[in-house]
């Protein structure tokens, strides 16, 4: 097993990260660091962690340290990921990857100057359809990709208090914290880069950034998609909905699935058919799996690597500027 530390202990370390690398036959956990006294005690508690400490830079002196998880708030994440790997140890960190692009590249350059791996925390990626679409594509069963879809309408019913709703909203809002998994999965399924991204965005009070927002992007192969995030999906409802498509549109075929009926569609040039797959599940302990496995092979196969990361952060925020120039017009 390998050694591994986390920093951050909040919401989705406590339902993700945490319980994943309990779990997990590949990793042990050595250290964590929160600077919230009671959360890191409650932790430490419940995971018997011997090392608990406020400040994570005693974690990056822990000897035989392989791995840390950089789960904290999006302004620190350059800084606590570059330290770490400047140590010599390799890094999982969450998306967002950073609060700008500058910070993004800052962070590619001492993965590669430190010889370390970075990884970006797009779990879409381990998701079984996610995959399974990426295997019909690699697999040339729809040709080469031309139109890349992906709509994910989400409810507010879950961002209580409504703080956490706040910070979310001023960090950029669903198309910096939820569409950057799909810009990324854009790049991931057709093998192209982003040369323009319109969009346009739902502004609403009392917020900067928008609440909804639909990108219309070209790619350098000539490949055209459309990224849809939206946080006001059946808002003041009774009750709370999701809504979550894929569709890719090749030469040869066409694939699709959406979580409301979880059936992937498949359409190619020798069958039509349909597969049950619902997916739904955030899928950290495959993440963890790969992680390990990236590692030890030196290559980060499926795993989403540090310049993924920047690829797809700077789409993000060039479809938010993008919404923000609309807007004021």
């Amino acid at each position: 097993m390998m050694n591994i530390a986390l920093v951050g202990c909040g919401k989705v370390s406590g339902y993700g990260h945490l319980p994943a690398i309990q779990a997990s036959q590949e990793w042990e956990l050595v250290g964590i660091a929160d600077t919230d006294p009671a959360r890191l005690e409650e932790v430490r508690a419940k995971y018997g962690v011997a090392f608990a400490v406020a400040d994570y830079r005693k974690l990056l002196d822990m000897p035989g340290l392989d791995a840390l998880v950089v789960a904290t708030h999006l302004d620190t994440h350059c800084r606590i990921t570059t330290d770490a790997l400047e140590k010599g140890i390799h890094v999982l960190c969450k998306k967002p990857m950073a609060a700008n692009i500058d910070e993004c590249q800052q962070m590619v350059n001492a993965a590669r100057e430190y010889n370390r791996m970075l990884v970006v925390n797009f779990n879409t990626r381990c998701g079984p359809v996610y995959r399974r679409i990426k295997q019909f594509i690699d697999n040339g069963e729809i040709g080469k990709v031309r139109v890349v879809r992906i709509i994910y309408n989400w409810s507010c019913h879950q961002w209580k208090p409504l703080q956490r709703m706040e910070t979310f909203m001023a960090g950029g809002g669903p198309l910096l914290d939820s569409a950057v998994h799909f810009f990324d999965g854009v790049r991931w399924y057709t093998g192209q880069e982003f040369v323009r991204i319109d969009a346009n965005g739902l502004f609403l009070p009392p917020y900067d950034n928008p609440q909804h927002g639909i990108a219309s992007c070209l790619l350098d192969g000539g490949a055209i998609a459309l990224v849809e995030a939206g946080w006001t999906y059946t808002k003041n409802t009774k009750d709370e909905g999701s809504f979550y498509q894929i569709s890719v549109i090749g030469d040869d075929g066409t694939l699709e699935h959406d979580t409301t009926t979880g059936i992937l569609r498949i359409w190619t040039a020798s069958e039509t058919r349909q597969e049950i797959m619902q997916d739904t599940g955030k899928h950290f302990e495959i993440t963890y799996r790969a992680f390990a496995e990236s590692i030890e092979q030196g290559e980060y196969g499926d795993l989403a690597s540090g310049y993924d990361g920047l690829k797809a952060t700077e789409a993000s925020f060039a479809a938010l500027a993008s919404t923000k120039k609309a807007h004021s017009q």
